[in-house]
């Protein structure tokens, strides 16, 4: 914590901050989301600040910037979560995908033309693959505008009459559609429910045409009833692959041979190499004939003539879409870290893997001077804790600021934080809105609770049936831990959630009363609801969390927060959007007057327009804002900056 001589003594969570709610709107960009690169050129699609739209730009070494789908969002909506909108291709031209449809722009100078519709959004595309006559794809096919349900397939489109033709078909969903380099076969990953595809999928593989049909598939690995998940097939030459599977109980390489299917693991460790996909098009391993790099939760490194080494790149902890160059020995990669917002940067692999200085920063979301001059950064800490006789871990970050401390012998409040997912996982990377806490008093501790990913398939397995149990105890005993430890005020515990943290929240406060203070965002509080309305990629997650409704019904009745409304006397607030198709906001709503009814302190707040997940700086701003206006208020520390959120019954709390 601030020990400042200059500093000025305030109670915790009261701190006045140099993070005002419009540096969310400033900055190069939001995000850094995908890249691709061909020879030493790199191209990267990056969310707008200002709109949350998605622009397409590229690079060339010691060239200018170039601006590219000028008017367009590159983003698909596949599987609702999009991902693997972008291609690029030899001959220097683009390939990328939006809810209008596929198309190709030639240079930035020139209009994009149009590969593929969508037929009034009957057809979505994504994760695209490329030869000279054709496009392989991902895509989702609906039989008419008012249908829910789609069609999952691999297609392919004639780059000249832009025919399509059915590649494969039949299963619930498909991945990574890979072309081997000869033209002549295609790989790809697919999977059927209940299955998400982190759980048990397959990789099949097929002979193409001319004309851009397939024929004669084989299953070249099936992890069906064997408990094995297969991901991110990709070709090592015109015979073998590489493919990732969790069989070690990690995520690692095998190298498959085509023909007789035999596999060995490349480059055997406890680590993960793979990840859950939730978005289309994403991959931590590339490589071409003489480099391969890859991110494993510890490190970017390199591989060479067998020899793998971690790459020396201070600041900088976690890399997401790795991206070796076909030709040159350069890698790219979506970088960041503990005090490093996501940022492109270049890496020479020849000076990496002689343990040189080896990145060059391309685009930085937001400027590092930017973030230096936010004055003091809490830097986490990652802290282990058991709970049910399980070590578990989380990122704490203290309070910082360079202008106030707190009252000695005083504790701060603490924000306990529940990703969403829940197969996912959070870092300990930098995010302005846990600055936007800390800087103002609050500590917050992060949690990968059991479910989480990168420690394990065992541990990610350890969320089957028990969502809403274990993961609930994971929290509650987090709490504990830091109240032990002497970080925090037992009288100042708070807990946020987004999506299914949000569900984790509400089954927290129900089952303890350790939690003075509580908000949601875009949360889930009915699972009947959920299971009986929500898209097609996530319709049997249930099942794999709870259990099969209704078979399980009273296992739904017991955990279902809807259903415990009368145990909920903690403070809390729901924030919303209105176009979202996961969580429905009709579930914050009903939870909202249920509770105001009965007297407990709550609050809504709708964003208008925005879906599931805040895309639009204002959205964020104001949900950061209103998170840390009704906390406060909760606690009775009196807060920093003012909220348009409209809290009731707040006397009745008092």
């Amino acid at each position: 914590m601030t020990t400042r001589e200059n500093a000025t003594v305030a109670p915790f969570g009261s701190w006045k901050s140099r993070i005002t709610p419009d540096l969310f709107s400033k900055g190069n960009c939001k995000a850094i989301c995908e890249i691709q690169a061909v020879d030493d050129t790199v191209y990267w699609v990056e969310q707008s600040v200002t709109t949350g739209k998605r622009e397409l730009f590229s690079k060339k070494k010691d060239e200018e910037t170039l601006r590219w789908a000028e008017g367009h969002s590159v983003q698909t909506s596949v599987h609702e979560y999009g991902g693997g909108a972008l291609r690029a291709l030899y001959e220097g031209s683009v390939l990328f995908c939006t809810n209008d449809g596929i198309f190709q722009q030639n240079s930035p100078s020139e209009a994009p033309q149009k590969i593929a519709d969508t037929w009034k959004m009957t057809s979505r595309y994504a994760d695209c693959d490329v030869t000279p006559t054709h496009i392989y794809c991902v895509n989702e096919f609906f039989k008419s505008p008012e249908e829910k349900v789609p069609e999952n397939r691999i297609i392919s489109i004639n780059r000249q009459t832009k025919a399509q033709t059915v590649v494969a078909s039949g299963a619930d969903f498909y991945a990574f559609s890979r072309v081997s380099p000869d033209e002549k076969k295609i790989v790809w990953m697919q999977w059927n429910h209940p299955n998400m595809p982190w759980d048990e999928t397959s990789i099949h593989m097929a002979s193409l045409n001319d004309e851009g049909g397939a024929s004669d598939e084989v299953v070249v690995k099936d992890g069906t009833g064997k408990e094995i998940n297969y991901m991110s097939p990709m070709w090592a030459g015109d015979e073998n692959l590489f493919i990732v599977n969790d069989s070690s109980n990690f995520w690692n390489l095998y190298e498959v041979d085509t023909k007789t299917f035999n596999e060995r693991n490349l480059l055997p460790m406890k680590k993960e190499l793979g990840f859950p996909l939730w978005e289309l098009g994403a991959r931590r391993i590339s490589f071409n004939s003489e480099f391969m790099a890859f991110y494993n939760g510890d490190g970017l490194y390199v591989v060479k003539e067998q020899t793998f080494k971690r790459l020396p790149i201070p600041d900088f902890t976690l890399f997401l879409n790795v991206t070796v160059s076909n030709s040159a020995n350069v890698a790219f990669a979506i970088a960041s870290g503990p005090a490093r917002a996501s940022t492109l940067i270049r890496v020479d692999l020849e000076k990496g893997f002689a343990d040189e200085p080896c990145v060059t920063i391309i685009r930085e979301s937001k400027p590092r001077a930017d973030i230096e001059a936010l004055g003091s950064i809490s830097i986490p800490q990652e802290l282990f804790f058991e709970s049910d006789d399980v070590l578990v871990s989380g990122f704490f970050y203290p309070p910082a600021s360079s202008d106030f401390v707190g009252p000695p012998g005083e504790l701060p409040p603490v924000i306990l934080l529940g990703h969403g997912g829940p197969t996912a996982a959070t870092n300990g990377i930098f995010d302005l809105k846990k600055q936007f806490y800390t800087s103002r008093g609050f500590a917050v501790f992060d949690v990968n609770y059991r479910g989480s990913t990168g420690f394990g398939s065992d541990f990610r397995r350890m969320l089957r049936k028990q969502c809403g149990v274990v993961d609930r105890n994971d929290m509650i005993n987090g709490a504990k831990f830091l109240v032990e430890q002497g970080l925090v005020d037992s009288e100042k515990i708070t807990i946020t959630g987004s999506s299914s943290g949000g569900f984790l929240l509400l089954s927290c406060l129900i089952h303890s009363d350790i939690f003075k203070a509580a908000v949601s965002v875009y949360g889930v509080a009915d699972l009947v609801a959920l299971d009986e309305d929500t898209h097609k990629f996530e319709t049997c997650y249930n099942q794999s969390l709870v259990g099969k409704y209704p078979e399980v019904a009273s296992v739904y009745e017991e955990r279902n927060p809807n259903n415990h409304i009368n145990k909920i006397n903690t403070p809390i607030a729901f924030l919303h959007g209105t176009k979202d198709t996961v969580v429905p906001m009709a579930q914050s709503i009903s939870l909202y007057e249920k509770l105001r009814a009965r007297g407990v302190m709550t609050a809504l707040m709708l964003f208008e327009g925005e879906g599931h997940g805040f895309r639009t700086s204002k959205s964020i701003s104001e949900s950061t804002e209103a998170t840390y206006f009704f906390l406060a208020t909760a606690l009775g520390i009196t807060p920093s900056v003012k909220s348009e959120i409209e809290i009731v019954n707040e006397k009745s709390h008092i």
